[in-house]
């Protein structure tokens, strides 16, 4: 669970970069819609990620699989 953690604040840290948290969702969906498509993975795990980087709470992770 460790691992999965680190990894999944890893990319969300990523993606963060890409698309800042100060956009909304629509906006940040916008950004991160063509990278996710290219690399593979559901844009709602990915911005699970980012809310997890931001808020510290894996709780946002359930039933996530980045």
């Amino acid at each position: 669970m460790e691992d999965l953690a680190a990894s999944t604040y890893a990319i969300g840290e990523l993606m963060l970069e890409i698309a800042p948290a100060y956009l909304s969702d629509t906006d940040a969906a916008d950004v991160l819609a063509p990278l996710c498509e290219a690399i593979g993975g559901k844009l709602g795990h990915r911005r699970d990620a980012c809310c997890y980087v931001v808020s510290g709470d894996r709780r946002v992770l359930h039933g996530s699989v980045v």
